[in-house]
């Protein structure tokens, strides 16, 4: 899993309102594009932070939409074998936890970090069942 938000060559095209190949002449064309820090090498992963200010310096976006930040910031959170979702159901079914038992969720942060770590999945995963 990555420390930080990586694109791909397709997401950075989104980004930036242009096909693929555009952004294959970029690589090509321009030195200072940012190098891949993974993926492989028919579909290399680039640090977002890096490509987001590349795309600015070259005036090609002026910022990066809050829905593309967010979606990209939830992605690094993914199990890689998981669905990208996968965080947002484990969110919900705390929040749900909070709303539906706010009892439980009283008892089980009242208990040592370890004890609720141990604890806490299990509590959510019989709240997400249960919903």
């Amino acid at each position: 899993m990555p420390d930080r938000p990586e694109v791909t060559a397709a997401e950075i095209a989104r980004l930036a309102g242009v096909g693929r190949a555009a952004v294959s002449n970029w690589r090509r064309r321009h030195p200072d594009f940012p190098r891949p820090v993974g993926g492989t090498d028919a579909s290399p992963a680039f640090a977002l932070d890096e490509v987001e200010s590349w795309l600015r310096a070259q005036g090609k976006i002026a910022e990066l939409p809050l829905l593309e930040r967010v979606w990209q910031l939830v992605d690094t959170l993914r199990d890689p074998a998981g669905h990208p979702a996968a965080p947002l159901v484990e969110a919900g079914a705390l929040l749900l936890l909070l709303h539906r038992e706010p009892e439980r969720w009283a008892e089980l942060a009242g208990r040592p970090d370890t004890r609720l770590a141990l604890a806490l999945p299990r509590a959510v995963a019989g709240t997400a069942v249960h919903a």
